[in-house]
């Protein structure tokens, strides 16, 4: 080889986000970026404001290109012991003839099953490809080099790659306030497969960084029911209002805020039904609860985004007329599925707090209201729940946070309260509106009355523990149980702190296994972020994380492991909640050949589950082929999302007396010898009632 080329190595999805571009008295403003080096034409959007208020928009591209490049089309992730033929494309968009070298550069994490090197001539305007068989021998995340050499022109590239172990994922988590010096042990099974144990330790200076973080992880889980999408869009709503009241917006977070919130309301306007109201998929019957839950997101929107107000009323006027005549509001035909609901004395009283909050919450103050609170006070002693308590408290703190009812309804609310290790929560034996239950219930209806608590001003000792306990609830995925439950647990923690800026000015000293790992001094100025240290190369047999804090400051801290189990050491159940079969008609073919895929879903307990998800896994080196899914959408199937690595598709519910089946296509891109991702079944509210299928090996070749 001549000259070196150079390597491109620089691929994001979004490289500019600029939101306070200032121009000069010609309305001309200059940015100087470093341009990355995808091969491809770039979409510029631009919105500009005047002094006089004066908008405008314009769309704009930016064409890359070069004459002579080449790509390698790797998968997102690999499983230690694949065998794959990486596939290298090459483009020869020069005005001649051009002899090239390929060179594959040899790396620790697998083994080149041939040649390293190809030499191949390419015509004028002609596009190839090469392959390199590897066999991967290594987990972690490597990088991919390729450079190819030519008479006239050269180009490198590289690219990153995940490599997984071959077993099971598992994750710990450790949560709590940080005050003094804590010591915490984390232990790994022994069993857990060897390179793959990992520790992540994260500090947040307050709640502010809270809800970043949690926003954060609800982008990665699938979003594509109402409740989803209102879940996703309202911590930016939360957001967006307290960083107002407190004067710390900065002009990036409120313009990154509004983005979401405008695709966000663009998206929930979809879930309508015609005629009123919302559903899960904006198919007909509305559900009362839902809108209700719809409604009280619409006005906390409308406080921080404009928005179309007629959306507010018309669903207030809906809810109103589904009202009965004794002022309550009956459950939605959905929810009497739920075996629990069959056991609630007064079915009407969960659905009537609801909605009696959701329109106190607006400032609604007419008869619906006040027959429904009537309905409501005739039948408090009927509630022995937790959950559907909290619901009724956050009604009359509502709507009349100073009536003896409302103090009578907080003084039974806290006296079904439990406590354990100086942290209080509630236990729910019913489903919740979201068909969460067990832990995931418990969780929903201690944020419930955390709320209520914290609106009505009483009871400051018990919401103080009760915090503690929502801190300690969070889950390793980052989130509550389910996104209910983390919209819940966030507004809870928000309203907490009644709209003013949080004290931070701290030292915090970390150690692990006696090895001081790093001290972080944080301040207003870094305040707003959370705090990740990865702790994973100071891993021993035995480990202790030990953190001091001297300072000010409301820390909170999480200690997150994970670990991998092979597959063969998994025990399997003796019966999972759900059944899953997926069948390949075929698992040896060659490039370009199309797979049927037969899958099945059984409910394996008696009843309905609700808001069922598929997630299926897909071969490296394959592509969905989705009109076969398209068939299916509203006769089998509500929608189906495809990811690099998984086709997630949603089902509105599962019986027990009819197994769901499906098929759909897959086609193979290019040859590979690997494991195909694990699928799972799963409530998407209750994601332990799950049923899990073993990865199988597909091999395809040229």
């Amino acid at each position: 080889p001549g000259e070196e080329p150079r390597i491109r190595e620089f691929f994001p999805e979004t490289f500019i986000f600029e939101p306070a571009l200032i121009t000069d008295h010609k309305g001309e403003a200059w940015l100087s970026v470093t341009m990355p080096d995808a091969i491809t034409t770039w979409r510029v959007t631009a919105f500009a404001s005047s002094r006089k208020g004066e908008l405008g928009s314009t769309l704009s591209q930016i064409r890359v290109f070069q004459d002579f490049f080449v790509d390698i089309d790797l998968p997102i992730a690999l499983t230690e012991g694949d065998e794959i033929s990486i596939p290298i494309a090459i483009y020869n968009y020069l005005p001649r003839d051009q002899e090239i070298k390929i060179v594959l550069q040899e790396e620790e994490w697998f083994d080149i099953l041939e040649m390293a090197e190809v030499t191949k001539t390419l015509t004028k305007d002609e596009v190839s490809v090469v392959y390199f068989p590897i066999k991967v021998t290594k987990i972690g995340y490597y990088s991919m080099l390729v450079k190819a050499y030519g008479e006239v022109k050269s180009d490198a590239i590289k690219r990153m790659i995940a490599v997984l172990p071959n077993g099971r994922r598992f994750e710990n988590i450790i949560s709590d306030r940080l005050e003094g010096t804590i010591t915490q042990h984390v232990h790994f099974p022994d069993n857990a497969i060897g390179g793959a144990n990992t520790v992540i330790l994260k500090i947040f200076p307050g709640i502010y960084s809270q809800i970043v973080e949690g926003l954060d992880n609800l982008f990665r889980v699938p979003f594509g029911c109402f409740e989803q999408t209102t879940s996703v869009t309202y911590p930016n709503i939360l957001l967006l209002d307290y960083l107002r009241q407190t004067e710390q917006i900065k002009p990036e977070t409120e313009m990154t805020a509004e983005e979401y919130i405008s695709l966000g309301y663009q998206r929930l306007l979809s879930f309508e039904v015609q005629g009123g109201g919302f559903s899960w998929f904006g198919d007909a019957p509305a559900n009362k609860v839902l809108t209700a839950y719809g409604l009280m997101q619409f006005n906390d929107m409308a406080k921080v985004y404009e928005i179309d107000e007629r959306i507010i009323e018309r669903t207030t006027q809906w809810l109103k007329s589904q009202q009965n005549k004794d002022g309550s509001w009956s459950p939605d035909a959905q929810y009497l599925h739920a075996e629990s609901w069959t056991k609630i004395q007064k079915s009407e009283i969960l659905p009537t707090a609801y909605i009696c909050w959701a329109l106190g919450d607006i400032g609604e103050r007419g008869t619906a209201v006040s027959q429904g609170l009537s309905f409501l006070r005739a039948n408090i002693n009927a509630v022995d729940d937790a959950y559907i308590m909290a619901l009724v408290a956050n009604a009359f703190v509502a709507i009349e946070p100073k009536s003896e009812t409302t103090l009578e309804v907080l003084k039974k609310l806290v006296s079904m309260a439990e406590e354990k290790d100086d942290a209080i929560y509630w236990k729910s034996d019913i489903a919740s509106v979201t068909f969460s239950r067990g832990a995931g219930a418990d969780v929903e209806a201690t944020g419930l009355a955390a709320y209520a608590l914290i609106k009505s001003g009483k009871y400051s000792d018990v919401v103080n523990k009760v915090l503690t306990y929502l801190i300690r609830a969070k889950q390793p995925s980052g989130l509550w149980y389910t996104t209910q439950g983390t919209i819940i647990a966030l507004r809870s923690l928000v309203a907490s702190l009644g709209g003013e800026a949080e004290d931070v000015d701290a030292h915090i000293a970390v150690t692990m296994n006696g090895k001081k790992v790093t001290s972080l001094n944080i301040t207003k100025a870094n305040a707003d972020i959370m705090h990740q240290i990865d702790l994973t190369e100071y891993l021993g047999k035995e480990n202790t994380v030990e953190l001091t804090v001297n300072g000010e400051g409301n820390f909170t801290y999480e200690i997150m492991s994970a670990y991998y189990i092979p597959w063969k050491d998994l025990p399997r159940p003796v019966q999972p909640p759900f059944t899953i079969n997926v069948d390949y008609d075929r698992t040896k073919l060659t490039v370009n050949d199309i797979v049927k895929v037969d899958v099945s879903i059984g409910l394996n307990r008696s009843g309905t589950a609700q808001m069922v998800m598929i997630d299926l896994g897909i071969p490296p080196g394959f592509e969905v082929q989705t009109p076969t899914l398209d068939e299916l959408v509203g006769k089998k199937i509500q929608k189906y999302t495809v990811t690099p690595r998984q086709l997630i598709i949603y089902l509105d519910e599962v019986s027990s007396t009819k197994p769901v089946t499906l098929t759909y296509s897959i086609k193979a891109k290019y040859p590979i010898k690997a494991q195909i991702r694990s699928s799972r079944v799963y409530e998407y509210y209750n994601t332990s009632d799950e049923g899990v299928e073993q990865p199988i090996e597909m091999s395809v070749t040229l």
